[in-house]
């Protein structure tokens, strides 16, 4: 009676892993456009065995059927973690390359006027004050011609720092969306061990999601992860754990400092930061990686302005023999050579640790960078404008101490009875003076002297620089053009002066970083800014593209495997389809045996 029995059951048994297949299959062909889904494929094994006897030479065993085993994900875990570190890197290197992009436009290489053009509008302007520095016409034309320069350089720097902030906001994005990606692979550890826990049954679908979000968030920061032996995986950003099957731990924000609100990553539970930036990242040490990092790398710490880009000290040049007229005045030269090389091999040690912090935290931030040195592009123009037109000297006074005031010998005058007065600066400050008021002081050499003494800048007073965003051409000027100091006592040119302001523009002004050896002019400089940046996003694009390519063929080679092909799944239906009819004629033939032998044998 087993025996029947038992061929009853291997048909139901066969029927039954048969519909299952059938279901399987379905939900394969319905899912075939669904993105993230991995295909599912039905693991069939031996039910178990009836032993009715024992001989020397083995065992008489029936067969009970057929059951299924497992309905598994086909996926390729080394692919997937592949996968998600190359499109980590991808996105890294191509959040840097949509900034500069960005950043071009600001400066409107891509179009017709540029920030070049209002420099050589400028240096034009300059040209025909030169030609007639008292006409009304040509002053006003090169004021003008200035007012546009500044600000057009105050508008391009108040479009960085607006696109600082941002990246500032989508850093904030990308933290809240790492806690959302973290909540939603922490849910659905608990559904998938919850199902599995009985291991009657794989949770398919739920593995699938886990692995989508996975998926982004190895887009957004390095990843790591492993799956533990409760079916739940244990994520890892940045070697520290994010999800764990017990808890999440969840990033935050905070203000890079106390004067700079831009945001920097944190752990939540003890504030520490989530990268570690002292080392600029790199492919070879596997750090670039994740848009997260990407954004923070283009963007900086704070708001950089050209005291940021330390400038090497120059090189004292040895006296020679020749030049000097006596042995005494060759060996003095020599000790003054002696002391001021060793002034400045004190100065150029400074200059190395500024130089180091600067390839550290400066250059390799992309915005912040730009920022610095579009600032002492436009530091050096007008600082030089200005000490063209109100030139300084220092004096020494009765007491010993030294005092920088407008030279009263060099500067010149406004045009005209009413105008003629000194130190009257093209560019200004917002708030601040280029002179305090005058004071009459005693010289070293005992007379007096009425002095207007300088306000310095300070790197400690944002308002005392000559820098974008605090800089405006003189509304003075701008109402009234003769009082531009071109003129002297007796209303007659000074031509030396307007000279001057052409001549600017052909003199070397600096290097483009602390790295670089090429000392350029004004417009030799900002071709050298623009290039160089320039260069720097057709690198990222590059890798970038190289990325995208080894992601396109990482997702080729897991599509082969998890895709759901419709022709396979319709050949795998009519397979299963007729191992149920099969399975369900086996079932009739042994239903109609034992009704046959019933009603024979009575």
């Amino acid at each position: 009676m087993a025996t029947t029995l038992g061929n009853f059951y291997v048909g139901a048994t066969g029927m039954q892993a048969s519909q299952y297949a059938l279901n399987t299959t379905a939900h394969n062909i319905t899912n075939a456009g669904t993105e993230g889904y991995s295909r599912q494929q039905v693991v069939m094994a031996d039910l178990s065995y009836h032993t009715f006897a024992t001989t020397p030479v083995g065992k008489n065993q029936q067969g009970l059927g057929t059951k299924v085993a497992d309905v598994r994900l086909v996926r390729d875990r080394f692919i997937d973690k592949a996968y998600r570190n190359e499109l980590g890197r991808e996105q890294f290197y191509q959040s840097k390359y949509d900034v500069v992009s960005e950043v071009e436009n600001y400066f409107g290489e891509l179009e017709s006027s540029d920030f070049r053009t209002y420099m050589q509008n400028l240096w034009s302007s300059a040209q025909e004050l030169q030609k007639e520095s008292n006409s009304i016409v040509t002053r006003s034309s090169y004021i003008a011609s200035a007012v546009t320069f500044v600000d057009q350089a105050n508008e391009i720097y108040k479009q960085l720092t607006t696109y600082q902030k941002n990246l500032n906001t989508e850093i904030k994005d990308q933290v809240d969306e790492i806690n959302k990606l973290a909540n939603e692979i922490y849910e659905l550890n608990y559904n998938i061990t919850k199902i599995e826990a009985a291991g009657v049954e794989s949770a398919n679908d739920y593995r699938d999601q886990r692995d989508a979000a996975l998926d982004k968030l190895g887009g957004l920061v390095s990843l790591s992860y492993k799956e533990n032996a409760d079916a739940g995986v244990d994520v890892y950003v940045e070697n520290r754990c994010l999800v764990s099957m017990d808890r999440i731990y969840e990033l935050d924000v905070r203000p890079a400092s106390d004067s700079c609100e831009y945001y920097v990553p944190i752990w939540k539970d003890d504030q520490a930061d989530l990268f570690n930036l002292s080392r600029v990242p790199d492919a070879d040490a596997g750090t670039d990686v994740g848009s997260l990092k990407g954004i923070i790398m283009s963007r900086g710490d704070w708001v950089a302005n050209y005291t940021d880009v330390p400038v090497a000290p120059e090189v004292p040049v040895r006296p020679k023999r020749a030049d000097f007229a006596t042995d005494a005045d060759y060996n003095q030269a020599v000790t003054d050579y002696e002391t001021a090389y060793a002034d400045y091999q004190t100065e150029y040690e400074q200059f190395s640790k500024e130089r180091d912090y600067y390839n550290t935290y400066l250059e390799p931030y992309t915005v912040n960078n730009i920022i610095a040195q579009f600032d002492q592009l436009v530091h050096g123009v007008v600082t030089k404008i200005n000490d063209i037109l109100c030139p300084n000297k220092e004096i020494e006074l009765a007491d010993g101490s030294t005092m920088t005031v407008l030279d009263w010998e060099k500067a010149g005058y406004g045009m005209g009875d009413k105008n003629q007065v000194q130190g009257t600066e093209l560019i200004i400050r917002n708030t601040m003076d280029r002179y305090k008021d005058e004071v009459e002081v005693t010289l070293a050499d005992g007379t007096t002297q009425k002095v207007r003494e300088l306000n310095p800048e300070s790197e400690a007073d944002y308002l005392s620089m000559y820098t974008l965003g605090n800089i405006q051409v003189n509304d003075e000027l701008i109402k009234n053009p003769s009082l531009l100091p071109l003129t002297n006592l007796q209303n007659e040119e000074l031509q030396g002066v307007a000279d001057q302001l052409i001549q600017m523009w052909n003199e070397d002004f600096t290097t483009l970083n602390p790295n670089s050896l090429v000392t350029n002019n004004f417009m030799g400089y900002y071709k050298e800014f623009i290039a160089d940046f320039a260069n720097k996003g057709k690198t990222y694009n590059g890798i970038a593209e190289s990325q995208n390519k080894s992601v396109n063929e990482l997702e080729n080679q897991r599509q082969v495997v998890v895709g759901v092909s419709t022709d396979e799944e319709l050949s795998n239906m009519i397979k299963f389809q007729q191992g149920f009819n099969a399975a369900s004629r086996y079932f009739s033939v042994v239903s109609e045996m034992v009704e046959h032998l019933i009603n024979k044998l009575g």
